[in-house]
């Protein structure tokens, strides 16, 4: 009697994360990829003033501060109009709730670079780069769901609401 051939087995593949893209619906994968490339263009600009603004002998704390605010003004902008396209809250509203996100950001992007220069000896430029990775996501977040979502006071009220049931 012939033996049958068998197939070889496949390696088990593990299941995908939840934040992969192929994983997400089409319109919060298309305002992520959005979103990344209004980054990445902000993050061009924001790191080439630092670096600008370092060569011309200004302090990292404070030159990292006016790079930032720059970046921020043309952030906000570009996903407001191009990327979520919100205009439910007034603009006053989403300023005000994009600040505190941006306040954050801001407040890890100045631990970073002082941590990433003082303690592993990093340049003030590749402390920059490794805070953008780390403020990426929360910054994704904090803006699609608070700054040009609902808001914040609306978010903690449904999250409270939730809590006491």
């Amino acid at each position: 009697m012939a033996k049958t051939p068998t197939r070889p087995k496949r390696p088990r593949r593990t299941p995908l994360p939840a934040w992969h893209p192929s994983r997400l619906d089409p319109k919060t994968a298309r305002s992520l990829a959005l979103y990344l490339g209004i980054g990445t263009f902000v993050f061009v600009i924001d790191v080439g003033s630092f670096q600008l603004l370092l060569m011309a002998g200004m302090g990292s704390t404070l030159a990292v501060t006016l790079s930032f605010a720059l970046a921020i003004v043309l952030h906000f902008n570009l996903n407001r109009f191009l990327n979520f396209k919100s205009f439910e809250r007034s603009i006053l509203h989403q300023l005000k709730t994009y600040l505190i996100v941006i306040f954050v950001c801001w407040m890890i992007t100045i631990l970073v670079i002082q941590t990433g220069v003082s303690w592993f000896g990093l340049s003030p430029v590749m402390a920059k780069v490794l805070a953008v990775a780390i403020n990426v996501p929360i910054g994704f977040l904090g803006h699609r769901y608070l700054s040009f979502g609902q808001g914040l006071r609306a978010r903690f009220r449904t999250w409270y609401e939730s809590r006491r049931s």
